[in-house]
C-alpha cells in the first residue's frame, strides 16, 4: 500500500542522513589510508538509503518500511504465507472430514427409512474436464456411500461423464425423484452400473442448493432379489429422500470446496 511520509518520519530520516554524514566525515579525518574507502562506503550507504526509502514508500510509513526492508524480509513473508496456507489446508481437511461424517449420517437415515435397500450413494456434479472446444464438460464423482448389513457401498468412481445419468437427469432437473428398474429401457452404461452393484432397481433424488443448482443426487439401490417399495410407500420414501437431500445440499455448501460452479439448474 502506498502512502505519504509524514513530518515526523521526514525528521527521523534527516537525523539518519546526518548521522551517516558525520560518520563519513569522521572517517575522512582519519587520514588518507581510510580516505580511499570513502567512495565505496558512500556507495553502500546510498544504496541502503535508497533500499530503505523504497520500502518506506511502499509501506506508507517509516517504521513499517524499515521493518520490511531489514527484518520482515520477502523470504520471511514467504515462510509466513506458506504457514498460513498449511493452516488453511488443515482447516479445510478438518471441515471436509466433519461434513463427510454429517453427510453419511443423513444418508444412513435415508437407508434406514428405505425398506430392504442395499445402499445409498451420493454423486456430486462438477466441471471436471474441458473439451477440445474449450467448453467445460460436466462430470460426476461418487463421494459418499453407506450400505446395509451384508452389503458394500461400492466403488467411489470419479470424473464419470454426466451422460451416464441421461436416463433420469431430466427428472432430477425437474426437482423430482426418479425410480427405475433394471428391466426398464435403460442405457447400456447404466445397466452395467446396476449389474456391478448387484442392483435391480434404484431411486435417484436431486440434491439442490438454495440457489436452485443441482449439485448431484442421492441414489438408493435395491438388490434384484429384494422388492423396492411401491405405491404410497414409494411416494412417502421420495418425500423423505427430498428432505434428506436438502440437508445434504447444506452440508456440501458448508464443505465449500466443490470443484467449480455448476451449470445445472432445477426447473422452477
Amino acid at each position: 500500500m502506498t502512502g505519504r511520509i509524514n513530518d515526523s518520519e521526514v525528521a527521523e530520516m534527516s537525523e539518519i542522513i546526518r548521522f551517516v554524514r558525520a560518520i563519513l566525515n569522521l572517517l575522512g579525518n582519519l587520514g588518507q589510508p581510510i580516505g580511499v574507502l570513502l567512495q565505496p562506503l558512500l556507495t553502500v550507504a546510498m544504496l541502503l538509503f535508497l533500499y530503505a526509502g523504497w520500502h518506506v514508500r511502499d509501506e506508507g510509513g517509516l517504521l513499517a518500511g524499515l521493518r520490511v526492508a531489514f527484518v520482515d524480509t520477502r523470504a520471511f513473508q514467504a515462510d509466513r504465507l506458506h504457514e498460513l496456507e498449511t493452516a488453511i489446508l488443515q482447516r479445510e481437511l478438518h471441515q471436509s472430514a466433519v461434513t463427510d461424517k454429517l453427510i453419511d449420517q443423513f444418508m444412513t437415515a435415508l437407508l434406514q427409512r428405505a425398506p430392504f435397500a442395499a445402499r445409498v450413494r451420493l454423486g456430486v456434479v462438477h466441471n471436471g474436464i474441458t473439451g477440445l472446444t474449450g467448453t467445460a464438460l460436466l462430470r460426476v464423482d461418487i463421494t459418499n456411500g453407506v450400505a446395509s448389513a451384508g452389503h458394500a457401498a461400492g466403488t467411489f468412481t470419479v470424473n464419470q461423464p454426466l451422460s451416464e445419468w441421461n436416463d433420469f437427469l431430466p427428472t432430477l432437473l425437474a426437482g423430482k425423484c426418479a425410480f427405475q428398474r433394471y428391466g426398464d429401457d435403460l442405457s447400456v452404461t447404466l445397466r452395467a452400473r446396476l449389474v456391478a452393484l448387484g442392483a435391480g432397481s434404484f431411486l435417484a433424488c436431486p440434491v439442490i442448493d438454495i440457489e436452485g443448482r443441482v449439485l448431484g443426487a442421492a441414489v438408493v439401490t435395491w438388490d434384484e432379489r429384494d422388492p423396492p417399495p411401491i405405491g404410497e410407500d414409494l411416494r412417502s420414501l421420495m418425500e423423505f429422500a427430498r428432505s434428506i437431500c436438502v440437508q445434504i445440499a447444506a452440508a456440501l455448501d458448508l464443505r465449500g470446496r466443490l470443484p467449480s460452479p455448476l451449470g445445472l439448474r432445477a426447473a422452477g
